[in-house]
C-alpha cells in the first residue's frame, strides 16, 4: 500500500511539473530576443518580392493517419518536421508519433501491473507520451548550443575564403569540410539545397529554420540584407563574430556574478527534501502520515508544485538575456 502511495505521490508530482514547464514556456526564445531580431529584419523590409526568400525543405509536409483516420493535423505535424530537423533526427513525423504512442502505452501497462487505479495508469501513459518531447526538445537545445559555439569559428573562415577570393558557396563549402559536426552537416545540407535548384536565398532561409537559433538568425540575416542592398560581407562577418565574441564574455561574467544566486536556488529547493528524508530516518511514523492521509498527501502535492515553481521563478530571475 505505502509503494502504491509513494508512486502515486510521484506521477502527480512529475505530470505537475510536466504540466508547470510546459505553461512557463521553458527552453522558448525570450521576448528580448525576438524583439532584437524584428529590429534587424526591418533593414531588409523594402527588399522585391521576387527576392525574398522562402524556406525550402526536402520534408513531406501534411497530416498524419493511422488506419484512414487523420490523428495528427498538418500544422502539428509539420511543427514536429521542424522540431526532428533542429534535433538532427532522421525520423519523419509519423514514425515519431507512433514512437511516442508506443512508449505511452508501454508506459501506461506498467501503470496498470503496479498501480490498482486505472487513472494513475492512464496518468502514467500520459507522462510517458509526453517524456518523449521534453527528450526531443532537450536535444534541440543540446544541438543548438553545440552549432551557436561554432558559429564563430565558422564566421572566421568564412571572412577568410571572401577575402581570399572565395565565392559564398565555395567559401559555405571550405567550411564545412573544416568544421566539426553539426554544424558541417548542416552547412553541406544547405550546399545540397542549393544543388537541387534552391536559390541561395532559400537555402539560407531553410537553415535558419533548421537550426532555430537566435544567434544564427542575426548571421543568415545579415546576410541575406547584404545580398539584398550589397556591401562587404567579409567585414559584415567580421563584425558579426566580434559582436558574438563579446556577447560571450559578457555571458561568462554574468554567469560569474550570478554564479551564487544560481547555487541558492538549488539549496532552498533541495533543503525540504532533505528534511523531508532525514524526518522519514528518524521517525517514520510521523512522515508516514503525509502517504497515508489524504490531508497529507494533499499537502505533499502542493508542497512539491510550490517547490518547482519556486526554482523556476528563481531560474527565471537569474536567467538575464545579453
Amino acid at each position: 500500500m505505502t509503494l502504491t502511495l509513494v508512486l502515486a505521490a510521484a506521477t502527480t508530482g512529475a505530470f505537475a511539473f510536466s504540466m508547470t514547464l510546459w505553461l512557463t514556456g521553458f527552453g522558448g526564445i525570450s521576448a528580448e530576443a525576438t524583439g532584437r531580431l524584428a529590429r534587424l529584419r526591418e533593414a531588409g523590409a523594402n527588399v522585391p518580392a521576387s527576392r525574398q526568400a522562402e524556406p525550402f525543405s526536402l520534408r513531406k509536409r501534411g497530416g498524419i493517419s493511422l488506419g484512414g483516420v487523420n490523428v495528427v493535423s498538418a500544422n502539428i505535424s509539420q511543427k514536429w518536421a521542424v522540431q526532428l530537423e533542429r534535433a538532427g533526427l532522421t525520423l519523419n513525423p509519423r514514425e515519431y508519433f507512433i514512437l511516442r504512442l508506443v512508449i505511452a502505452l508501454s508506459t501506461g501497462a506498467i501503470g496498470v501491473l503496479l498501480l490498482p487505479i486505472p487513472v494513475l495508469a492512464a496518468g502514467v501513459a500520459i507522462i510517458g507520451y509526453m517524456a518523449v518531447g521534453f527528450w526531443l526538445n532537450i536535444r534541440i537545445g543540446s544541438r543548438r548550443r553545440k552549432i551557436e559555439s561554432q558559429v564563430v569559428e565558422m564566421l572566421q573562415m568564412l571572412a577568410s575564403g571572401l577575402r581570399a577570393g572565395f565565392g559564398l558557396l565555395q567559401a559555405l563549402e571550405a567550411s564545412a569540410e573544416q568544421l566539426p559536426d553539426p554544424l558541417a552537416v548542416e552547412l553541406r545540407r544547405t550546399l545540397r539545397d542549393i544543388a537541387v535548384g534552391a536559390s541561395v536565398e532559400q537555402a539560407l532561409t531553410g537553415l535558419n529554420e533548421r537550426i532555430g537559433s537566435a544567434d544564427v538568425d542575426i548571421v543568415i540575416t545579415a546576410m541575406l540584407i547584404q545580398r539584398s542592398v550589397g556591401g562587404n560581407l567579409a567585414e559584415i562577418l567580421d563584425n558579426v563574430a566580434h559582436t558574438m565574441r563579446e556577447r560571450e564574455r559578457i555571458r561568462g561574467e554574468i554567469r560569474t556574478l550570478t554564479s551564487q544566486q544560481r547555487l541558492t536556488g538549488f539549496v532552498i529547493g533541495g533543503i525540504p527534501i532533505g528534511l523531508l528524508i532525514i524526518f522519514m530516518m528518524i521517525s517514520p511514523d510521523f512522515t508516514g502520515l503525509l502517504f497515508t492521509d489524504s490531508t497529507g498527501r494533499m499537502m505533499l502535492g502542493a508542497a512539491g508544485v510550490m517547490e518547482v515553481m519556486g526554482f523556476l521563478v528563481i531560474r527565471k530571475i537569474v536567467n538575464i538575456e545579453v
